[in-house]
This record gives C-alpha cells, structure tokens and sequence, in this order.
C-alpha cells in the first residue's frame, strides 16, 4: 500500500477525525485523567514519542485538511505541552480509496496486537528500569512512568 510521508509541525497540523474513523470508534470506553507530567517531560523525548508514532490520514478535498485514520491519545496529550510549537507530527498519507483497509489495520488488527502485548507491558518496565539503574543509565522516576500510563506506580512491582 503505498503512502506519502510527511512531517509538519505540530501546531500548524490542520487534523480532523475522519468521519468513518469518528462512527468505528464512538462506542470506545476511554479514562484519561488529567496528566500532570506532560509539561515536565523534555521536549527531545516528546519529540521521540512522536516520531514513533506517525499519525495514518487521507487529504480532505473540501477543507484542506488532514482526515486521520486512528485515534492518537499520544498526539491528543502532547498537544498541551507548553513547547508544542517546537513539534513535529509525522503523517502518512493515503489515498481516498485505501481509507477502509488502513482503519481496519489501525482500529482492529493494531489492537489486537497491542492487546497480546499489553498483560507483560508492567512487569517489563519494572524490569527495564532495574535494568538501565543496574547499568548506571538515568532512568525517569516509576511515578511519572505511572503517570504517562494513567495507572498507579505499583502496577511497575
């Protein structure tokens, strides 16, 4: 499937929830609290965090637009930052005609995959960060971990 690439800074992204991708996911169950971290995070890592997150969208033709194919709580939180204008998004695009099959990767398969990956995502971050402290790396602290997980520091024992 092919795609253009391209990186646009973050602040000037003119995105949109793509009408389809708004009626697939309405019945999503989200609990997003108030993320008090996000602001202290330096901008290098927010950059990071982006970068491995490319954002799939289509060209709207009527509004000049981007139409975007997945949901990117990523993206959504890290639009608050107060050096969010120093951002760069990374967008692929893909044809109108292509628009049901990059859903259904993004909304269905992607998830499944995440899901089957998800049950060990605690106890491999409690062991990588007593690994990077074994090894004399700088490792952030388990509570702004916890923080950016929505989830308490305990869930790293």
């Amino acid at each position: 499937m092919k795609y253009k690439q391209k990186k646009i800074q973050l602040t000037n992204a003119e995105l949109q929830s793509h009408p389809l991708l708004m009626e697939l996911t309405k019945n999503d169950v989200v609990n997003l609290k108030v993320n008090q971290c996000i602001d202290k995070l330096p901008i290098d890592v927010i950059q990071m965090s982006l970068d491995l997150h490319p954002l799939p969208v289509t060209l709207d033709t009527n509004n000049d637009c981007y139409l975007t194919l997945a949901p990117s709580g990523v993206l959504e939180r890290f639009k608050a930052h107060p050096l969010s204008k120093k951002l760069f998004l990374k967008v692929y695009i893909y044809p109108a005609d292509a628009v049901d099959h990059v859903l259904r990767v993004t909304l269905l398969y992607n998830c499944a995959l995440t899901l089957y990956l998800k049950n060990a995502l605690g106890a491999n971050i409690q062991q990588r960060h007593a690994c990077f402290k074994a090894h004399g790396i700088h490792a952030p602290k388990k509570t702004i971990l916890a923080n950016l997980a929505n989830t308490s520091p305990s869930t790293f024992r």
